[in-house]
């Protein structure tokens, strides 16, 4: 078996109980004896009362105030506080926490008080601001809608003053469809028992925006259908040259341009819109195309058949015909501008009046 190095004998377990007992050492000194040793022993001086109150407090930093050892039956109680004899002493501070919370309630809802009418109110002023510059947008859009109107109903007017009128027109309708589209767009939410005065105050601005609108949009379709009018009978019946005779080849030259021709008349025709103003004119151009298609073949036959006086008497007809178009047309776009000429100046009336009611 392994040897275990040796170890020093335990206090008391030396063999000394053993000698003592066969004599062979002086036996060790009772217990009585011990006590009368200790007490012939001076003991040393008492601390002043100075070092015991400086070992008092600082036990007190020690526990950090935390517990009063006062308290009864050994009740965490904050020091500082009184406790009446035999009371238990309750903690406090989720009283206060309460407290707390409760101003801080009481603080956000007068905040929102306060703050959500008068968020609401600046809203509804912004959108009176945005109401009023979109009814003067459109006000001042007018004055170029009826000088366009003015180009497009003048026979004598320059190709390059009728150009201009649908861009007249586009601006017309995009500043009325705005109106429009703004007076029916949904009003801002508000939080329940917020007033909506401000907002309800918009409402007959709103009401007549949309009627503006609309009256602006139509306006502005009814000169576009005057443009297409004018602009597509001056297209019909494009071939302008037409001989009294031609050779063979000529003839089969001039035969392919009037097939070319009668087929463009006849789906400008059909394209024309259907207006009040200009029943009159789209049922003329209608007879002329139609008649348009039986007179190619008796002036093609009259010209290989070289009979020149037939050939004059079919121009003179087609040319009668362009004469009698030109007529009810002119017609039509006097018309149109005695009717809308008059509206133009009310709608700006009824914006400028607009504009003066708007709220703020």
């Amino acid at each position: 078996m392994p040897k275990h190095p040796p170890r020093d004998p335990l206090p008391g377990n030396d063999g000394r109980w053993f000698l003592e007992l066969v004599g062979v050492v002086e036996p060790s000194l009772e217990s009585t004896d011990t006590y009368a040793t200790l007490e012939g022993l001076v003991p040393p001086p008492a601390p002043d009362d100075t070092a015991t109150i400086t070992a008092a407090a600082g036990a007190a930093a020690v526990k950090g105030a935390l517990v009063d050892d006062s308290a009864p039956n050994g009740e965490y109680v904050p020091l500082g506080t009184e406790t009446p004899a035999g009371t238990p002493q309750r903690r406090r501070w989720p009283w206060v926490a309460l407290a707390i919370l409760a101003i801080t309630v009481v603080g956000v809802v007068a905040s929102g008080a306060y703050l959500l009418p008068r968020s609401a109110d600046e809203e509804a002023a912004r959108l009176a601001s945005q109401y009023r510059s979109t009814l003067t947008n459109m006000r001042n859009e007018l004055p170029a809608t009826q000088l366009a109107l003015g180009s497009l109903t003048d026979p004598a007017a320059v190709d390059e003053d009728v150009a201009a009128v649908p861009t007249a027109i586009a601006r017309l309708n995009s500043a009325s469809g705005l109106t429009a589209s703004e007076a029916t767009a949904p009003l801002p939410e508000t939080l329940p028992l917020v007033p909506r005065t401000a907002f309800d105050a918009l409402k007959p601005t709103r009401s007549t925006m949309t009627i503006l609108g609309a009256t602006g949009r139509d306006l502005a379709g009814r000169i576009g259908v005057a443009y297409t009018y004018r602009t597509t009978m001056g297209s019909l019946f494009a071939v302008d040259v037409l001989p009294n005779s031609a050779s063979g080849t000529a003839v089969t030259e001039l035969s392919l341009a009037l097939a070319t021709d009668l087929a463009d008349t006849g789906r400008l025709v059909a394209d024309l819109p259907p207006d009040a103003s200009f029943i009159e004119v789209r049922d003329a151009a209608v007879s002329a195309s139609e008649r348009y298609a039986t007179w190619q073949l008796e002036y093609l036959e009259a010209l290989r058949a070289k009979d020149a006086d037939r050939a004059a008497q079919l121009i003179a007809e087609r040319g009668a015909a362009l004469a009698a178009l030109d007529e009810i047309l002119g017609r039509a776009l006097i018309g149109v501008r005695t009717e809308l000429d008059p509206l133009v100046v009310e709608l700006a009336g009824e914006l400028e009046a607009a504009i003066v009611v708007v709220p703020g």
